[in-house]
């Protein structure tokens, strides 16, 4: 058909980019879910036996799972004593190898060459997960957007609270503090995993955060005025239309048709339809006003319109891009 033109895989550009958006949520509370942000506490303590005599429900088994997918190569020999970085072997020059002996056999999701990573190992130390859906975060959080207040009451009348922001290299930092009775500005409280949209609270630098614990008063705790901005990748197609000075020097526009040949509504009236002389000079140049895209089939899929018509021409090449974003 000649109003169609076969674009080649140089005529196809496809560029990614990021777009972000914000969310907030309120107040979220240990054990909470209203179907949006999903809030739980996890014990370093045994598994409940089958009557369910040790343990607090499925606490220890949160506090093993987070153990074992973001902090197992922190811990020194993977089981005992607190690390505050995993230290790898050096390679020398000589081909030996020195160093500690720590491995980097679990994939902990490492997000920064400034990320820390502490955890608590004693008996009883608690931590505490915030999950946000996918639905609400994309492909990733945007590192350094989230915030929160982390909030420790001694009694329902007595309280601390500490504002928490995330440095952009998976660190959760106390930002402000209201009293220095538990944290100090600048302490590493706990870690963000930006593509998992989890929230690891794990302590002033991992040692386990003080709700419930035997030496502290603490009897709740809670998450408020958390603030996260979403991360989406986007892809933009973008497709290169070139007429040479040759090509489209026609229109069907029906005004172009001699009024003898139209009857109302530019309505075609006889069997062939007579151009205006104008139409048919070799000066004549249409003005372009939309760009259709089709299929093998021939069958219209997308159509791009102009935002003031472009009139084509005789002597050089026009080019009209059509982006889609998709």
């Amino acid at each position: 058909m000649g109003y169609l033109k076969t674009l080649t895989n140089k005529d196809v550009i496809i560029t990614p980019f990021i777009v972000n958006k914000q969310f907030t949520s309120s107040a979220i509370t240990p054990t909470y879910n209203d179907g949006n942000i999903f809030s739980v506490s996890g014990s370093n303590s045994p598994y409940p036996l089958s009557g369910g005599l040790e343990g607090s429900g499925s606490a220890p088994l949160v506090y093993n799972s987070i153990k074992q997918l973001y902090y197992g190569n922190y811990l020194e020999d993977g089981d005992n004593g607190l690390v505050s970085n995993a230290a790898t072997a050096s390679f020398n020059p000589d081909g030996t190898i020195t160093g500690p002996r720590y491995t980097t056999d679990y994939n902990n999701n490492i997000q920064s060459i400034d990320e820390r990573r502490y955890f608590p190992t004693s008996s009883g130390d608690q931590i505490h997960i915030v999950s946000i859906p996918s639905n609400k975060f994309g492909n990733f959080i945007k590192p350094g957007s989230l915030t929160l207040t982390l909030t420790l009451y001694e009694s329902a009348f007595n309280f601390y609270f500490y504002p928490l922001e995330d440095d952009g290299q998976g660190n959760l930092i106390v930002k402000t503090a209201n009293s220095t009775t538990y944290y100090n500005v600048g302490d590493h409280v706990g870690n963000v995993i930006y593509e998992s949209g989890v929230i690891i609270i794990t302590g002033k630098n991992g040692e386990g955060y003080p709700y419930l614990a035997p030496s502290n008063f603490i009897y709740k705790m809670e998450v408020e005025n958390l603030s996260w901005e979403s991360s989406v990748t986007i892809y933009e197609t973008q497709y290169k239309c070139t007429m040479r000075a040759s090509e489209f020097n026609y229109s069907t526009n029906p005004t172009l048709i001699t009024s003898s040949s139209r009857g109302q509504n530019n309505i075609l009236t006889s069997g062939s339809a007579t151009y205006s002389d104008f139409v048919t000079g070799s000066v004549f140049s249409p003005f372009v006003t939309a760009v259709g895209l089709y299929n093998d089939n021939q069958e219209l899929l997308a159509v791009g319109k102009l935002a003031q018509p472009l009139q084509t021409s005789q002597t050089t090449d026009t080019t009209i891009l059509i982006n889609i974003d998709k």
